[in-house]
This record gives structure tokens, sequence and C-alpha cells, in this order.
């Protein structure tokens, strides 16, 4: 083993532990991965644009493309619009009701990115649960699968399906049809349906059979009011001088006086005796209050007398979309009280319930939030980009009108590419065309893109450049075919998949390709098979990942409004996964063929 080979193996090392061990985010680890290869490049054989070639590579500047795309789809209401009634059909059977929002979500999946798919269906998912009495655990955790099935089927169904057409065409063997793998990606789907059709659905927990947002947080235990009596110390000290919070560790919410609330913000508010405190609370702070002087907890609730046309306490629950801005800080950091003019008081962290100290809790993509406010603040998060409300969003947050518009451009991008236009050329087009027919506007054309995505690609594109260049593919691609050389073909391609599926858990579905195509590939070549049915099949292991709750986007997405425990996707997802590596290279084999044309 060589030394540059050697730099390779530990960069690559070094990278897999730090994304493992979620140490830092993942963008921000990819972007050190390019200042490193920068660094080290004469070593690496590595020029300076080499190293940062990432962000000028047709894949990364496609998937862009797409992003912005599926934000101006959102952005009109147009999966809102068109699966609303077909979800209403959903009828009474937890069977019918999966097999319809299988056919659906899969449908739509195929040409936008699942995660923005999961996004708007999710709330909906969440209404039919409510309406038909069923477990939101029922349906959620199939609604993210089936969105990464449907990403399989066509080019732009995933980032993934781009990344490893872009890659196959660097390599010599040709970019990757609109259509040319959908044959595949058909029987990947219906495989994947049939089994949580028949076999997944009866796995699947059953949880939080209480509707109320309020009782799957379990709010009433620690919503209380106390009183302020006469001979309390707290008369005449404003809240923040009063230290109730930092004394009591209590969070107050609101203030009534004289049957109505004291106006936000509530820290500079005197108080008074015969003043209502709302206040979030554990039984035992509750109980520090009860012996503490001049307080007393209201034993009847006059907070659900209030019926100030539609200003009395209402909650809400949001889950934190990818490009949130509170990622990576706390309540506390961000202002959120004020910043949003209403209060968290419950959180949902990787499925554990926290109540106590939320402040200081760091906040992550996918963490679910329990709200509590008024409608105007309501209505303003829903306008946010970074939330994923779980309920409905009415018509009049998006542009109807634009529908038709922004329908014929995307199905002017797909056919165009279909019809052999690179895929980049029309997707760019598209997005221009999107700005200027009024379907997205230019603030929400930056917001509509995954920068986490972008920088990821733009930092892992190099190092797969570099274990081409020095040699370590081809290294690893001996130690395969070695391994290998006594197994049957389809055999190999197992192999490949698997190996491809395990990288997708421990770091993400995008790097797994870059790291993975150019061993494919040079295996490929040793053996005498078709590199490019080794790319389809790491291609499609990367695309789905369903055994845990971060292995994929869309699992996190679901893990909090669901309720679900990491175990759940282990259980459900983890023979879904096996059935896959077996069966996709069967497929490839079948309908592709391993050796060259």
């Amino acid at each position: 083993m060589t030394l540059e080979i050697a730099l390779v193996f530990a960069i690559l090392v070094a990278a897999m532990v730090v994304f493992a061990l979620d140490l830092l985010p993942i963008d921000f680890v990819a972007f050190v991965i390019m200042a490193v290869t920068l660094v080290l490049g004469p070593v690496l054989k590595l020029k300076p644009e080499d190293a940062i070639s990432g962000f000028s590579n047709p894949a990364t500047i496609t998937v862009l493309a797409m992003f912005i795309l599926s934000g101006a789809l959102y952005r009109t209401g147009v999966i809102n619009q068109l699966t609303r009634p077909m979800i209403r059909m959903a009828g009474e059977s937890e069977f019918r009701q999966l097999l319809i929002l299988a056919l659906i979500v899969g449908s739509i999946s195929a040409f936008i990115a699942n995660t923005a798919v999961v996004a708007i269906f999710l709330p909906l998912v969440l209404t039919l649960a409510r309406e038909r009495r069923r477990a939101p655990s029922k349906l959620l955790i199939p609604l993210s699968y089936v969105a990464q099935l449907g990403g399989v089927i066509t080019l732009i169904g995933t980032s993934t399906n781009v990344l490893a057409s872009a890659l196959s065409e660097r390599a010599g063997f040709g970019a990757l049809g609109m259509f040319e793998f959908a044959k595949i990606g058909l029987l990947i789907f219906a495989t994947g349906v049939l089994y949580l059709l028949l076999i997944g659905r009866r796995l699947l927990p059953e949880r939080r059979t209480e509707f109320e947002i309020t009782d799957s947080y379990r709010v009433k235990d620690y919503l209380a009011e106390v009183i302020i009596l006469p001979d309390s110390l707290l008369e005449g000290k404003t809240l923040f001088d009063s230290r109730l919070s930092d004394q009591y560790d209590i969070d107050v919410l609101e203030i009534l006086r004289g049957g109505q609330k004291l106006m936000r913000p509530l820290g500079n508010k005197v108080l008074r005796v015969e003043d209502i405190l709302f206040i979030r609370a554990s039984t035992d702070q509750l109980l520090k209050i009860k012996e503490a002087k001049g307080l007393a907890i209201e034993p009847e609730s006059r907070w659900g007398n209030q019926e100030s046309k539609g200003d009395r306490v209402r909650f809400m629950e949001v889950v934190l979309g990818r490009n949130s801005e509170l990622i990576g800080g706390t309540l506390e950091s961000t202002n959120f009280r004020n910043r949003y003019n209403c209060t968290v008081i419950a959180m949902q962290k990787h499925g554990a319930l926290i109540r106590e100290r939320l402040g200081s809790v760091r906040l992550d993509f996918g963490d679910t939030l329990l709200l509590q406010g008024e409608r105007s603040a309501f209505e303003q998060i829903k306008r946010e980009s970074g939330f994923i409300v779980t309920e409905e969003v009415q018509p009049e947050g998006f542009r109807t009108k634009k529908i038709p518009v922004a329908l014929a451009i995307m199905a002017g991008v797909v056919i165009l590419a279909a019809l052999g236009q690179p895929i980049l050329v029309t997707s760019i087009v598209g997005c221009v065309l999107m700005v200027l027919t009024g379907c997205l506007t230019v603030n929400e054309l930056h917001e509509s893109i995954r920068w986490d995505v972008i920088f990821l690609l733009a930092g892992i594109i190099p190092l797969g450049l570099a274990m081409e260049k020095t040699g370590a593919a081809e290294l690893l691609a001996n130690l395969a075919v070695q391994s290998a050389s006594s197994l049957p073909p389809v055999a190999v391609l197992v192999i490949f998949y698997f190996i491809s599926m395990v990288i997708t858990a421990l770091i993400s579905n995008n790097a797994a390709v870059v790291l993975m195509v150019p061993v494919g590939v040079s295996a490929a070549q040793m053996l005498g098979f078709d590199p490019k049915a080794f790319i389809l099949a790491i291609m499609f292991a990367a695309s789905a990942d369903f055994s845990t709750p971060v292995g994929y986007q869309t699992n996190t997405m679901v893990y909090g409004p669901g309720g679900y425990k990491f175990l759940d996707f282990t259980r459900v997802g983890g023979p879904l996964n096996l059935l896959l590596a077996l069966a996709t290279p069967i497929y490839i084999y079948l309908l592709w063929g391993l050796y060259p044309k």
C-alpha cells in the first residue's frame, strides 16, 4: 500500500467515524474533507481545481436545481391540492389506506424530491389518522418508506440517482436516462409495497391512540395556573425580577389580569395580587409552588373558560425541517419565544419526551416541538419553510392559481430529459421559468435549496476522485474480486449492494454512491461485467435505507410525529432492507444483465 492510498483511507475512516458519531454537522465535515484534500492535493494527486470540483460537478448543480423545482411545486400547493381528495377516499381499512398512500406517494416521489413529498403528506396523513381513529404510528413509517421506494423509479426521483448518473458519465459509461432503469425501479417499488401490506404493517407499533396533541405529550400533567395571593412578595416586581423561572424551574406562558391576557413580552410586566400565571411545570415543581408563600395553585382552571374569539390558548405541533435556522442552537440562544411569539412547552427528540430545561436543549433536524400560542403566531409559523407543521396547511397558504403553470414547467423538464436533452440543462431552465412565472420568489428559491446536501456533495466528490487517482478504488476492487472470485455473478452484486447499504446507514446516501461507484466500476471491469449494472446496484442500495430513523431524511421527519422508538425502524425496516438486498440484484440481472452488450 502506497502513502497516498494510506492517506485516502485515513481520511475516509476518520470521516466515517465523525459521521457515525454525529460529532459535527455532516455538511461541515464534508467541507473539512475538501480542505484536507486541498492541503494534501500534491500527495493525493489532486490539483486545486480537482479538490473543489464538487461545486462545479454537473450532479451538484442538477441536485440544486431539483430542490428548486420541488420548492416551486410545494409553494403552489400542487401536491396538497391534487392529493387531499384521494386521501379522503382511503376508507376505513388499514390495508386500503396503506395501498392508496403507497400509490399516491410513490407516483409523486418518482418525480419530486421525497423529502418535499413527506413534508406535505405528513399533515395529510395525520389528519387521515385522526379522522379514521387510527394510530399515526401505523401510517407514518409506511409514508417514509414508500417515498423512498418511489424515488428509485426515475432519474430525478432522488438526488442519489442524479449523482450516480453523473459519476457514470464521468467514468465513460454514459449518463443514465430519465426512465432507463424504470422497470427495475418499479419492481423494487412493488416489492417494498407488498412487504408493507402483507408483513410490515403487522410489525408496526400502535402508539398515540389519543388523537389530541396535548394528550400525546401529556400536557395536562404539567400545565397549571398559579394565583398571586395578597401576602406575596412578588407583588410590585416584574416577572423578570421575580426570578420565578429560575427559582422553581418553571416557564410562565401567560399572565391573566381581570380575565384578560397581558400583552407580550411578559418579562417587563409588573405582577399584582390576583394575577393568574399560566405555567408549565412538572409534578415536583408544582409541589414546590404549592408550599411557597404567597402563591396558590388554582383548583379549577380559569384558562379554559376564556372564549375571546380565537385568542384563547392553542397548541400546534411542528417538526424542524432540514433548512431550519434553529438547528444547532437552543430555544434560548435563538430567542425563540420573542421571535415567533409563542412558547415551546414540550419537545420530542429521538423518540424521547423532554419536559424540563427545554431552553438549553440543542435543536436538531427532526425534533418535534409542541407550541402554545395564539392563532396569529401559528399562521406566521405555517409560512416558515423551516417548520413542518403536522396539521393540514390551508389552501390560502399556497399560490394555487399557479398550479397549471408549475405542472407545465415540470412536465417540460421531464419530457425533454426523456427525449435526450441533458437533465442539467432542462432543470436549470425550469428553475428560471418557475421564478419568471411567479411560481417561486427569489427568496423562496434560496430557501428551497438543501445547502447541507450541496456542501456534502462538494466535499465528498473530491474524495471519490482521490480514491480513483491514487489507486485506492482499484485496491478495494481487487480485494472484492479476490473474495468474490468463486461466487455467482449475482452474489457479487449482492455484496456491493449490502456494503453500499451499510455505508448509507453510517454516513449518507450520496456519500455511499461517491465512495462505492469507483470501486464497483473497477471490480466490474476486472470481472468482465457491465459497470453500469454495478452502478445501478450501488445507486439503489443508497437510495433506500429503512433500518434506522437517522439513516434517511424521511425517516427522521416522521420519527417524532409518529411517537416511534429507534428499534421500531429496525424491526419494520430491517427485513425490508434484507429483502431488497436479495431481490434488487436479481432484478438487475434479469432486466439489465451483467455482461456488456
